[in-house]
């Protein structure tokens, strides 16, 4: 799954919660599935970056660039949390 997958998955999860809609149990255990996959994805990216901050040298464009990356991956890990505990919250 690319960046553009994420946030596609992201807002299709977010339409669905928002439309008011009963969501089936089997598709509120697939989105939760994905929702899961996708904060462990972001989650996996934060500590690589992390680890090339720690391991390498990098120079000062290059620092700015991945710190940017990783506010970016926290964001969209920080609101597919956000769907998981909607989803949790309407599970009986």
């Amino acid at each position: 799954m690319g960046i553009r997958d994420f946030i596609r998955y992201l807002e299709e999860h977010r339409e669905r919660l928002r439309s008011g809609e009963e969501i089936p149990a089997e598709e509120r255990s697939e989105m939760l599935k994905q929702a899961e996959m996708m904060v462990g994805m972001a989650e996996a990216a934060i500590k690589e970056l992390d680890s090339v901050l720690r391991n390498r040298r990098i120079n000062l464009p290059e620092e700015h660039a991945v710190r940017f990356a990783q506010d970016v991956f926290r964001h969209l890990r920080d609101e597919e949390e956000k769907v998981k505990r909607r989803l949790r919250a309407l599970s009986p």
